[in-house]
């Protein structure tokens, strides 16, 4: 294992702690399509429907300044006393699986590790899928300017996707260099949502399209994660089983080969 990663009880306390808060944003986010009226105003063409945000207590709703703050100060309080009540029970839920945990983190780490770091190479398929990502990108570009609003559903529905995507195409990359691709592919893809929700007739707000990228990103970045996690330990477990069974094969053969 990686000598930077720690694995004391009270940093898998951290991280589950941090898991707990990451779920509870994604119950926010997903009381977006329950709150609001017949799926609110993600696309910007319905500014009429009613819209409100917020789990287990409404933080935000359309026509309520709240005087002045455009935010629930005691709604803001419960829900985070809720974020931190669901860390803590995360975070003591690790305590009882740390050497699981710990054989867990070994694994995904040996599966991630880049046999040749610091090359950047693409795979056939790799640069197939680029070269269909640079389409779309084109075509996305023209279709944002004209103000289409499916656009800013493509970004909503498969922003997450694109981007495990677009930094897991280059080959021979450790995942520390993986994520500093992912930072500004993010950016550039919040701001192609901003400039392509500015181009709705009517415009929507800055802060509107930042607020519906945190409600439809936040439950997707979970689901990422977990089928990214699940996918490297099935990877990686069936990998492992087989070359234990290559090994135990060949010390059979040279068995029955002795005299």
């Amino acid at each position: 294992m990686s000598p930077t990663i720690v694995t004391t009880p009270q940093r898998w306390f951290l991280r589950g702690f941090l898991v707990g808060i990451l779920i509870s944003g994604s119950l926010n986010a997903v009381s977006y399509f329950f709150r609001s009226q017949r799926g609110g105003n993600l696309l910007g063409t319905s500014p009429e429907h009613y819209e409100a945000l917020g789990f287990p207590h409404t933080l935000w709703e359309t026509g309520n300044t709240y005087g002045g703050l455009f935010i629930d100060l005691p709604g803001l309080l419960v829900n985070a006393l809720f974020a931190a009540a669901l860390g803590t029970a995360c975070g003591l839920l690790t305590q009882p699986f740390r050497r699981r945990l710990n054989d867990l983190i070994a694994r995904l780490d040996q599966a991630v590790a880049a046999p040749r770091r610091g090359t950047l190479q693409f795979s056939l398929r790799g640069l197939l899928t680029l070269c269909a990502l640079a389409a779309v990108a084109a075509a996305g570009a023209h279709y944002a300017v004209a103000g289409s609003p499916a656009v800013l559903g493509i970004i909503y529905a498969l922003g997450p996707w694109i981007l495990v995507l677009i930094a897991f195409l280059p080959m021979g990359l450790a995942w520390q260099q993986r994520v500093a691709v992912l930072v500004p592919a993010a950016l550039l893809l919040m701001l192609a949502a901003v400039v392509s929700g500015g181009a709705l007739k009517p415009p929507l707000e800055f802060d509107k399209v930042l607020l519906y990228i945190f409600v439809c990103w936040t439950p997707q970045s979970v689901l990422v994660a977990l089928v990214l996690t699940a996918g490297l330990v099935f990877y990686h477990t069936a990998y492992s089983h087989t070359a234990e069974t290559r090994c135990l094969d060949d010390r059979t053969l040279w068995r029955a080969s002795q005299p």
